[in-house]
């Protein structure tokens, strides 16, 4: 998955209004927020060293610490991609390839021609670039656009499984969803992860029947009414 919306770090102000910093930073605020939980501080003390456990076996990045690993990361932006790098990463990558945060319907028809697997359409949660366009309503301009070409991932604000279903009745294939699981992860673990994911998947069940579909072919864009702007 190439992730193409984050070609330089937006100014994200909540973050800044909340002092995250990456590399993460350790301040007063820091030791006063851990008096104030000693359980958390007590756990966190006793567990093995914050990790990325999916770049720390990369080159460059293995044995080093979260702090160190955070600034490996934040080297792998690059500005200067381009759509003839889709050459070079499938020298390397025999693969299925997804381009992610696909914003037009014009980039979606020119990924397509360029014979990748599916697109997502995302605007990185609204974290890069405020006035950027929200993911659902492109989703059904794409869907017509490049029809059964390549498959069609709508990525962002995803909260319900009414969204889902929404998403799928204008032409996506799938949804991505990201703070919906880690919420339930912050809150308890793996089985908060089973629990955000399972009241998902009972809410798609429960909207496709009160619209009368029994399979996600039935879902169509009859269903969604948009709000006059």
């Amino acid at each position: 998955m190439i992730t193409v919306d984050v070609a330089v770090l937006g100014r994200r102000e909540r973050d800044v209004r909340h002092g995250f910093l990456l590399p993460p930073q350790i301040g007063p605020g820091t030791l006063v927020d851990g008096a104030l939980h000693p359980g958390w501080t007590w756990r966190f003390l006793r567990s093995e060293p914050i990790t990325f456990a999916n770049v720390t076996q990369s080159a460059g990045a293995a044995n080093t610490g979260a702090v160190k690993l955070a600034d490996y990361i934040n080297a792998q932006f690059d500005p200067t991609l381009q759509w003839r790098d889709l050459d070079w990463f499938r020298s390397i990558w025999k693969g299925p390839i997804v381009i992610k945060g696909i914003q037009t319907v014009e980039d979606a028809v020119r990924a397509a021609g360029a014979g990748v697997d599916a697109v997502a359409l995302s605007n990185h949660g609204g974290r890069q670039l405020d006035g950027a366009p929200v993911p659902i309503e492109l989703v059904k301009p794409v869907a017509d656009a490049v029809g059964d070409q390549i498959e069609l991932i709508c990525d962002g604000g995803v909260r319900r499984g009414s969204d889902i279903v929404k998403a799928i009745a204008l032409g996506a294939t799938a949804c991505m969803i990201g703070r919906s699981y880690l919420y339930g992860y912050a809150a308890a673990g793996e089985r908060g992860v089973d629990h955000a994911l399972g009241l998902l998947g009972a809410d798609v069940r429960r909207t496709m029947a009160l619209t009368g579909c029994r399979t996600l072919s039935d879902l169509g864009a009859d269903l969604v009414a948009w709000r006059p702007a």
